[in-house]
This record gives C-alpha cells, structure tokens and sequence, in this order.
C-alpha cells in the first residue's frame, strides 16, 4: 500500500461541480479516495447554487462555496491543482505548500487565447501534469518537473451501459433496422458537423447529446437528433441505445493535445468507437478502435457493427479498466510525494503514464 504525504489537494474556483461532470471532478473524487489525501473544490455555482456554503462528498471530498474558509478542513501539506490557465494567480489568503499546472488542453486555435498565460502557469507551478504527449514533448526540457497524466475511465459507472436498459422517454424513435451513432459531449466548434452529416446520409439515426448554456448546436437532417445536456447519474441509459459511439472532432492543432474523455466512457461501456484520427487515441488505441474521414466514414461504421463481438466488447473494456481515474490520481500523488519530497523525476517514471 502506498503512503503518501499528508496532504490537502484544493481545486480553485473555475468550474461548478454539477455542470459537466470532467476530469477536474473525476480526479478530485479520485484523490479524496486515496489513504492521506484530502480534496476541497471550490465551486463556481454559475450552473446550479450550493445548499450549504460546504458539502461533504465523503469523508475527504468537500465541495466550498467561493469565499468561504475552508482553513478548518485542511490537513497536512496545502496542495493547489489547477487547470484553468486564467488561475496561475490564485490566491486565497493562505499560503500554498506546492502547486500542480494541470495542463490540458493544446494552446491553439480555440484555445489559443490561453498561450500567453501558460509560461506563468509553468512559473507558479511546482510540477506539471499533461494530458497529451504533443504538450509533454513540447515541455519536457524546460527544466520543469513535468509528468504525462492521460484522461481516464469511470468504469464502474458507465459499465452500467454495457446491457440493455429501458429507453429514455425523449430519445428518438429508431426505424426498423437503423442503427444509431451517438455522441455525447461539447457542442462546439471542434465538432465536425459536415462529418456528422455524412454518417446520418448513409441513413443511421444519429443521436447528439450537449446542447448546454455553454454551447448550442442544432443539426438539421431528417436523421439526426439533437439533445440537451444530460445528468452524469443518466448518460449510461443513453450510451446504452447507442449501436456506435463516435468522436467526430476536427484534426486540428488544438486537437492534437485532445485526450477525450469520452472515449474512455464509451470504451468502459463497452461499445464500438469511431474516431477521426487523433493522435493520442492513434497513438495508444489503434487496437480498439476504428478511424473515420469523411470518405469512409459509412465504410467505417458498417465495419464496426458487423465486427462487433464479446471478445472485440472485453478487450475494449479492459482496456478501459487499465485507465481509471483511480489509477491517474495515484499516479499523480506519487509525482507530488516525490517532487514535494525533493526526489529526482526520471524518464521511466514518466513514462508510465503512456501505458
């Protein structure tokens, strides 16, 4: 068993809890299950407001309204982990003992307004965490301990998808014999809509679930269906409908650095995925998945539905269950013991997360 660090990981103020449930979640869930780890996320309430100005998850996981003191609950060494590059400076009266910059996301294109904050990011931080190796390569001589951290899968929960569940009352109506590919996620700008279009011309259902406040999208073709944003707690009895799942993202430069965590959800669910070719999942996963363009997109999905097979199902789910989140956030605290420790970060080390 490993024994870290007493240590409190404290997520700032950038996102509210019950919007999207995401990697900053997913991990401070995580770390709050770890013996010695404390996590506090500082809500952002802009989605939906807090009870009480604190809630405890468990035992170790606190959600804190902004401006509330949380000094009570810190235990151990103060850790900041933040990920919203618009918080290098984040200050709550308190000293830090040690800070993680979560990088995530490629500094180009949509988020090319965040490329003059990164090399502050690198400055305040302590260690870096990445999720991509095209950010990792680009930063690993900086004289920074710097470190891969992939997105990972909530298996136990969307392995709920894995069998048949009762329909949703507002999923779409499927013709006899049509198949459905379906995705979940951001409707944004990195979505590739004329692919989306391609597929549903071939004459597949094609369900759509994102449309939030943040993000608004509405396809217009006979066999495409476009949903609100849905509850975490509900998304596997949508997943579950799904024949296909599909990442149709556009390949560019911002996409490069994208380790979608979706992929992962769909994987742990158990379904077949088709994917543009980014290069992480290329990278990685080339064995569990199947790549589109817009030329063979249909020729794609169809093979995807006539390999579909209980061995092609569990080798697709154990690789999900090789990439928890449980497992990213053990990897990250043994980086932060070993940094906040004073020991050496080698290459071997690193290297692990590639797995």
């Amino acid at each position: 068993m490993f024994d870290s660090i007493e240590m409190t990981i404290v997520y700032p103020p950038a996102l509210d809890w019950n919007l999207l449930f995401q990697r900053p979640q997913q991990l401070m869930t995580a770390f709050s299950k770890i013996p010695g780890v404390r996590a506090i996320f500082i809500n952002e309430e802009s989605y939906q407001k807090m009870s009480r100005p604190i809630e405890k998850i468990n035992e170790d996981l606190f959600l804190v309204r902004k401006g509330v003191s949380y000094d009570h609950l810190v235990k151990g060494k103060k850790v900041l982990w933040f990920s919203n590059p618009g918080q290098y400076n984040y200050r709550d009266g308190r000293r830090f003992d040690f800070t993680v910059f979560d990088y995530l996301d490629n500094s180009a294109d949509e988020f090319a307004i965040w490329k003059n904050y990164i090399p502050k990011c690198f400055a305040r931080a302590d260690l870096v965490a990445t999720t991509a190796k095209v950010m990792y390569e680009a930063h690993k001589d900086d004289g920074k301990p710097i470190f891969m951290c992939p997105n990972g899968a909530d298996y136990e929960h969307f392995k709920k998808a894995q069998v048949s569940l009762p329909k949703p009352p507002d999923f779409p109506a499927v013709n006899e014999g049509q198949k459905v590919v379906g995705f979940h996620g951001a409707m944004a700008s990195w979505v590739d809509y004329w692919l989306i279009t391609d597929i549903a011309n071939k004459g597949h259902r094609v369900v759509l679930i994102g449309n939030n406040a943040l993000y608004q999208k509405n396809v217009v073709h006979p066999n495409v269906t476009c949903l609100p944003h849905k509850d975490y707690k509900v998304l596997p009895a949508y997943i579950a409908q799904f024949d296909v799942c599909m990442v149709p993202f556009k390949l560019t430069e911002m996409i490069r650095g994208c380790d979608p965590i979706k992929y992962y959800e769909y994987l742990s669910a158990g379904k077949p995925v088709v994917t543009t070719r980014m290069e992480e999942i290329v990278n990685k996963y080339s064995d569990v998945t199947y790549f589109m363009d817009r030329v063979n997109c249909g020729k794609m999905v169809d093979k995807a539905l006539k390999e579909n097979s209980p061995a092609k199902i569990a080798a697709r789910t154990a690789v999900a269950q090789a990439n928890s989140w449980d497992s990213r956030a053990m990897d990250a605290v043994k980086m932060i013991n070993k940094v906040m420790g004073g020991g050496e970060v080698d290459e071997k080390t690193v290297q692990t997360a590639f797995r």
